[in-house]
């Protein structure tokens, strides 16, 4: 796993199988708050730096721990759905969409997590949409016109100008 985005956080799928027996109930807890919080067994990245997750039974009794890493963004690229990279301005007709996802970076590290982008447009030739992800927005072309989207994390922001036609 990547190092987490401070801002972003990450749903662990922990799960144990004993052969010939059923498995404790299981729990997350951080030996770093600090740096990285568990909320209802989610992580949550606070601030630079590492900690170890331990992951124990509700008596206390630590089986495993894994470390994890969390850095600020430095750039924001976007992409298409399909993994396209978006590299200038997106031309659209009336009526058609575009799925935009946001991917954070620490230099020429990929980060992990999801929750850290932070929307906002500049004009009313698009229309934007949740589209199932925390992160992910889909936009609509509705009128002709120019619209620029930008996305951030903290202070790391990018954006893309939309341009839709008839």
């Amino acid at each position: 796993m990547a190092p987490l985005a401070i801002g972003t956080h990450f749903y662990p799928d922990v799960s144990a199988e004993i052969a010939g027996t059923s498995t404790p109930a299981l729990r997350l807890e951080s030996a770093s708050p600090d740096v990285l919080t568990v909320e209802d067994g989610v992580l949550v990245a606070r601030k630079s730096g590492a900690s170890a997750v331990l992951i124990s039974t509700d008596d206390g009794s630590v089986v495993d721990f894994v470390h994890v890493w969390v850095a600020p963004a430095t750039k924001i690229t976007l992409a298409r759905r399909d993994g396209d990279r978006i590299d200038g301005a997106i031309g659209l007709a009336v009526g058609e969409d575009v799925t935009l996802v946001p991917t954070l970076w620490n230099g020429a590290q990929k980060l992990s997590g999801d929750g850290g982008a932070a929307w906002t447009i500049d004009g009313d030739a698009v229309t934007v949409l949740r589209d199932g992800s925390s992160d992910r927005r889909r936009f609509r072309a509705r009128a002709p016109g120019k619209t620029t989207v930008r996305v951030g994390n903290g202070e790391t922001t990018t954006s893309v100008e939309i341009e839709v036609v008839q």
